[in-house]
């Protein structure tokens, strides 16, 4: 009779460590790269984004979000570690090959320890497939150690994450200063469809399995090369993109000479001087993002076909804004709002008041911490963003409203009504608008 009863006790145990497993949420991440607010709930109706409208119907678009640097990889080291990048090796492209991630793991890794399979596809962290080396392709140097159950290479016909990461159609690579800056053709794969069709791969090997599941994938339009499959562009012919253009700023504030646009592309045309070019410019910029949610699209079909959907935590996020000629800036690269505002939304199994966005101001390092409280896991002790969960709750709760950002020698500090920039050497202030009064932050009231 005792070992009888030893036995129930025994499975009971495991019934009810199974059932545990069970009841915790999948999550899935999308990432996109360089994606502003260029969408239609923030006002952009000229922009043709379906799946991504339809989907911010179904949970919470948060309409303030600001990321931590206005750069690929300081941005997503924020997101991963949620830790500020405040200091001149965070601020780097190689901000999480350098972290300690044994003392301060990434909530891949947080997650993976609590008993998720974590999967990464595309670009993610900063290198496409999460590996560095020759090519950012040496399987021997992940970015992230020990984060992912699985962090597959996506390159297909492009061969190596380099080559993808810039690529334009059919496995063709770009060449510094020769290939153009924008591009459309018919017919023809580029790279977002590669980091697809891994995409559907581990989608479906997921939802096999019994244990909870991070799959994040991040997809690389609309970042430069502007270039996308023709059908896209088509939507904007007979469409007038707006004129963003503003004044360059005086000498000593955030300008640059958009360096990546000019620099590693071929540009007929002055766009700070040609209006017509930078309107194409501007259509190119549109017609990646209507590929890029085509592809939002084909994940959130096929996770409703995996039978997984009920009960995955579904995430978007733009790793920052980008300049399509504020401030006369092709580009990102700086403190402007423009540079740091990015799209967040948040969908959860149990959501409420489904699609009413908020207004509060929030930074990408609260997603950690929300992820953390929605899995019912304890949070690690390096987090410095706030748990979003009453936000997702009621989308005007009370919060501290405050957006922190970093790059090079400045800091910036966003609220509701106003943006400030500071020096980190000696906490001058260097910058100030009124974000009500002066939306385009046109009148530093420094100066």
């Amino acid at each position: 009779m005792k070992h009888l009863l030893i036995s129930i006790g025994v499975l009971t145990t495991c019934f009810a460590q199974a059932e545990q497993a069970s009841e915790k949420p999948n999550i899935l991440l999308i990432c996109i790269d360089d994606l502003r607010p260029e969408l239609p709930s923030f006002g952009k109706d000229y922009i043709h984004a379906p799946a991504m409208e339809k989907l911010f119907t179904q949970g919470r678009l948060f309409k303030r979000h600001y990321v931590q640097a206005p750069t690929c990889g300081s941005s997503r080291f924020a997101l991963l570690t949620g830790i500020y990048p405040d200091n001149k090796k965070r601020l780097e492209n190689g901000a999480i090959v350098s972290h300690d991630h044994k003392a301060q793991p990434s909530f891949p890794a947080w997650f993976k320890s609590h008993g998720y399979t974590t999967v990464a596809v595309g670009k993610v962290s900063h290198y496409p497939g999460g590996n560095t080396g020759k090519d950012w392709n040496d399987i021997s140097k992940p970015e992230m150690p020990e984060a992912w159950t699985r962090s597959a290479n996506p390159s297909g016909e492009w061969k190596n994450a380099k080559t993808l990461m810039h690529g334009y159609e059919s496995g063709k690579g770009s060449e510094r200063g020769v290939t153009p800056v924008i591009a459309a053709l018919e017919d023809v794969r580029y790279p977002d469809d590669a980091i697809m069709d891994l995409f559907n791969t581990e989608l479906d090997s997921l939802a096999k399995q019994d244990e909870p599941w991070l799959l994040a994938v991040g997809l690389l339009r609309p970042h430069l090369p502007f270039a996308c499959e023709k059908e896209f562009l088509d939507i904007y012919k007979n469409k007038t993109i707006p004129n963003y253009s503003t004044p360059k700023p005086p000498k000593g504030d955030e300008w640059h000479a958009s360096g990546e646009f000019n620099g590693q592309y071929l540009v007929s045309e002055n766009p700070n001087k040609d209006a017509a070019y930078a309107e194409l410019v501007r259509k190119h910029y549109a017609a990646c993002i209507s590929s890029s949610d085509r592809h939002v699209g084909d994940i959130l079909e096929r996770l409703e076909k995996s039978g997984q959907a009920e009960n995955t935590i579904i995430i978007l996020w733009g790793d920052h804004g980008w300049h399509l000629g504020e401030k006369q800036i092709w580009g990102k690269h700086t403190l402007y709002e423009v540079a740091l505002h990015s799209p967040l939304f948040i969908k959860t199994p149990d959501m409420v008041k489904a699609g009413v966005p908020t207004e509060r101001v929030v930074n990408s390092v609260d997603i950690y911490p929300t992820l953390c409280k929605l899995a019912g896991l304890p949070t690690p002790d390096q987090l410095r963003g706030a748990d979003l969960n009453e936000l997702l709750k009621d989308p005007t709760a009370e919060t501290k409203e405050i957006a922190i950002s970093y790059w090079k020698n400045n800091r910036s500090e966003i609220t509701p009504t106003e943006h400030k920039i500071y020096s980190q050497k000696d906490n001058k202030l260097l910058q100030h608008y009124d974000l009500k009064a002066d939306p385009k932050e046109l009148n530093n009231l420094i100066k």
